[in-house]
């Protein structure tokens, strides 16, 4: 016969560390789409050099991303309810991750202005399926 001490609460402590580790990967999500437009602040004057770019072709990368961002928010927030925080969270990085690497590659200031507002897209995606997921994750005490 087995007594419930010796069964006490074993989920628990196997949930902490999957918590945590779900916590740090949605936190690290997070934090990558907002350090994206901090690094192409930091990074214009060496894309205005070497894609021969303006001001202006510099404020439309910089524009784009902030405009695909914010419109597609709210609508993001809706697909997440609507297809699962989860598959929206991955759909969003892994775009954000393909969208980051084809950007490196841009040929021409134009191609970034697009590429950047693929990001904006897949941040878009991110934000609001993050904040679900946190919101999902298991209790632990």
């Amino acid at each position: 016969m087995t007594t419930p001490a010796l069964l006490a609460d074993p989920p628990a402590a196997s949930r902490a560390p999957a918590r945590t580790r779900a916590l740090l990967g949605i936190a690290l999500g997070y934090f990558m789409v907002l350090l994206d437009t901090t690094v192409l602040a930091v990074a214009e004057p060496d894309v205005a050099s070497s894609l021969g770019s303006s001001t202006a072709g510099l404020q439309w990368a910089v524009t784009g991303y902030s405009v695909a961002f914010g419109a597609l928010l709210l609508s993001a927030g809706a697909a997440a309810d609507r297809y699962g925080a989860h598959r929206a969270f991955r759909f969003g990085i892994a775009a954000f991750g393909a969208g980051s690497l084809l950007s490196a590659f841009a040929p021409d200031i134009w191609a970034l202005v697009l590429l950047r507002a693929v990001l904006g897209v897949a941040a878009a995606a991110c934000v609001p399926a993050s904040m679900a997921l946190i919101t999902r994750l298991p209790r632990t005490g």
